[in-house]
């Protein structure tokens, strides 16, 4: 069967809650976290981040024993109530990210993506925007979970997939992740760094066949087995825990150095004009890419913008990175490439056109 429209990217808009986040964690760290050399390696490993902001639905995350504090020093809370504190406050924040969007735009939405790795319930927040959006029963839902920070990649993989199976489909992705609910105490120290580069936040999108904004030129999948356990996340008694190798930026690095094919071996070729969205997952893996695809200053600093104001917030990180481009467009048209890393070790990978306005 023939395809003879292409599917776009449409409008962008984020949100992040309004607790800040970067502070309070800095300070409570003696609190919670032992021995003192440990809290003043995590200090430096704050310091050379390249984090200014964070932000949390946790109006008052630390506190000590009776305070009622999230966070009670010595006892975290169970994976349960960070589960109730993810219905309660990821809603909230996925509305708010939609009523970014032009009016115009949610109007008509046939298709509802889902993308979250830090909370469960059901019946789910897919079926809770439906009611809250007054969109149709009809409404087709889909929910990707689990699959970390590519996941928005893996989402606009889907919405494209959808809008070029049908030119009248309209996609409303909302990614949404609450990773402040998933700190815990513990003396593993790459767990520990993770929680130095996690915050919250919210993205919603319209992709549809309009031609406007970004067009979705291809999308791509690969899967470092070999690498598979380097970066895991998984559900125990206290929230969600990352483990984290420091060896991923490196291991990213030298998968895409090896493969070329994995990311089109163009990409190895410097060329200063290609417009560029690299998930931010911490300033080491920016600076991993940067080096083996020969990125300028200039074409990484929406990421580490992105990085620097908010965080790594897992699969509405992207989307941030990509509203900005989005929001940049101007007389000329100009390609470009998204990618995101997660568990696997996967790369997912989005090639796309910034139209001209």
């Amino acid at each position: 069967m023939s395809v003879n429209h292409f599917a776009h990217l449409n409008s962008i808009a984020t949100a992040v809650p309004p607790f800040a986040r970067q502070a309070d964690f800095e300070s409570s760290l003696p609190q919670w976290v032992q021995p003192e050399a440990t809290v003043e390696k995590l200090r430096q490993v704050i310091a050379g981040a390249g984090i200014e902001h964070r932000y949390t639905v946790l109006e008052r995350p630390f506190g000590p024993p009776g305070s009622g504090a999230f966070y009670e020093f010595g006892q975290f809370p169970s994976t349960q109530r960070r589960m109730e504190e993810y219905q309660r406050a990821a809603l909230p924040l996925s509305l708010q990210a939609v009523a970014g969007l032009p009016v115009a735009a949610v109007a008509g939405v046939t298709h509802l993506l889902i993308t979250s790795c830090t909370g469960f319930y059901a019946p789910g927040l897919d079926i809770e925007l439906v009611r809250e959006l007054k969109l149709p029963g009809t409404t087709k839902r889909t929910v990707i979970g689990f699959m970390g920070c590519y996941a928005a990649a893996t989402g606009l993989r889907v919405a494209r997939e959808i809008v070029l199976g049908d030119a009248t489909a309209k996609v409303l992705m909302v990614n949404v992740e609450l990773c402040s609910l998933h700190l815990q105490e513990t003396q593993q120290f790459d767990r520990l760094v993770s929680f130095v580069l996690f915050s919250d936040g919210a993205a919603a999108s319209i992709i549809s066949a309009d031609p406007s904004g970004l067009r979705l030129d291809d999308c791509y999948s690969h899967l470092s087995l070999a690498d598979a356990d380097r970066m895991t996340w998984t559900v125990e008694d206290q929230g969600f825990a990352m483990t984290l190798d420091v060896r991923v930026p490196f291991k990213i690095k030298q998968f895409i150095g090896r493969n070329p094919t994995a990311v089109g071996h163009e990409l190895l070729a410097p060329n200063p004009d290609k417009l560029w969205a690299v998930h931010p997952g911490g300033k080491s893996i920016v600076d991993a890419v940067q080096e083996v695809c020969h990125l300028s200053d200039a074409q990484v600093e929406v990421s580490r913008r992105v990085l620097r104001n908010h965080g790594n917030m897992s699969s509405a990180t992207l989307m941030f990175a990509l509203a900005d481009i989005l929001s940049e467009a101007d007389a000329v048209e100009r390609a470009g490439h998204a990618l995101a890393f997660g568990p696997g070790l996967t790369l997912e990978g989005v090639d796309f056109t910034r139209l001209a306005q």
